[in-house]
């Protein structure tokens, strides 16, 4: 792991000095001293780090710690789909009446309520508590997602359209691969700090053919555990969609697409 980390960051030093040289660089350095793209970048990547609470994370909550059918995490996951649907056509239409600054507002504002449900999530809770919090990440992802794509490309000439694009879908890729790696993470300490020896107790708790032979006592133990060490996980991202809500405010006031 340590080998790996002093690789990424060498490439990352050799891909900014060759971006600074090249003529027509893949991903222009210059780009991010726009106000409106490089918070619509950093917006975008705090965005796709919180989404990945839901989709790595939370599944497996409702049906490991919770006991819950895989059905059941299946629709909690799903309501984020149905509602980034939704939240994607109202940002839309809201931000030309609007500005970029009050629907990407919206979209922090649900991410940090969204955050909120799960933070205080608890295995007794109905199903229903973590389905509320994906689906007000879903809304936040489509108010955020449309409103920082929109932003991003209004900002700078026809010729850059696209590699500003690019910056943005680069961003939230970059937070989606952090957001895993880093949830896992803190998921995996917890629960080799509170369970030494017990790091598989997740697929323990997801394999309908073991589970059942743990008995109650092991099932409850190592739930309490993985629980636990979710809400830790969980209070990252709480501080990860704030820093994301900070960033929508500090968007030009009246700027939209239909004034700049």
């Amino acid at each position: 792991i340590a080998q790996l980390v002093a690789f990424g960051a060498v490439a990352l030093l050799l891909l900014f000095i060759h971006e600074q040289r090249t003529a027509e660089p893949m991903l222009p350095l210059a780009l991010w001293r726009q106000r409106v793209v490089l918070l619509s970048n950093l917006g975008a990547g705090g965005a796709a780090v919180t989404m990945m609470a839901v989709t790595v994370l939370l599944p497996a909550y409702v049906q490991g710690v919770m006991g819950r059918s895989p059905s059941l995490a299946g629709f909690v996951l799903g309501a984020m789909s149905v509602s980034w649907m939704f939240a994607s056509i109202t940002a839309g239409r809201l931000m030309i009446r609007t500005s970029y600054r009050l629907t990407a507002t919206i979209g922090g504002a649900s991410l940090v309520a969204g955050a909120l449900f799960l933070v205080t999530l608890d295995p007794a809770d109905s199903v229903l508590w973590p389905a509320a919090g994906s689906f007000l990440i879903g809304i936040a992802m489509g108010f955020c997602n449309t409103t920082f794509l929109v932003a991003i490309q209004a900002s700078v000439p026809w010729n850059e359209r696209g590699v500003a694009t690019g910056s943005n879908m680069f961003m939230r890729m970059i937070g989606q691969s952090v957001g895993a790696a880093l949830f896992g993470a803190i998921l995996n300490y917890g629960v080799h700090r509170r369970l030494p020896g017990s790091e598989d107790a997740v697929n323990l708790l997801l394999d309908p053919g073991r589970r059942p032979g743990l008995g109650a006592g092991e099932v409850a133990r190592l739930a309490d555990a993985v629980a636990a060490s979710a809400q830790a996980v969980y209070g990252v991202v709480t501080a990860i969609a704030v820093a994301t809500l900070l960033t929508t405010l500090a968007f030009p006031a009246r700027l939209s697409p239909v004034r700049r």
